[in-house]
């Protein structure tokens, strides 16, 4: 198993999750292309902040979850697409 990875920003409270993703250990992050589109764009958009990968688990509370906002913005761009939701049963 491994550990489920988030980052956070700390200059500005808020969290990007992938757990509604289909990648959020370490390895996972960096193969999927969604989520390495994803983290990048935070990154990219966020320049200077204090941005880290995090476990799950160790987030503390008043982070402001801003993922589906960074994905509808690449949606957008034309960066990645929304090809509806997979279920998994």
């Amino acid at each position: 198993m491994g550990q489920n990875y988030v980052l956070i920003n700390n200059s500005k409270k808020e969290l990007i999750g992938l757990a509604h993703l289909p990648a959020s250990k370490a390895r996972e992050l960096i193969g999927n292309p969604v989520t390495a589109a994803i983290t990048t764009w935070y990154l990219l958009q966020n320049s200077g902040d204090n941005i880290l990968f995090v476990e799950e688990e160790r987030v503390e509370e008043g982070f402001i979850d801003v993922t589906n906002n960074d994905i509808e913005t690449l949606i957008q761009k034309g960066i990645i697409h929304d090809h509806g939701i997979e279920v998994l049963d």
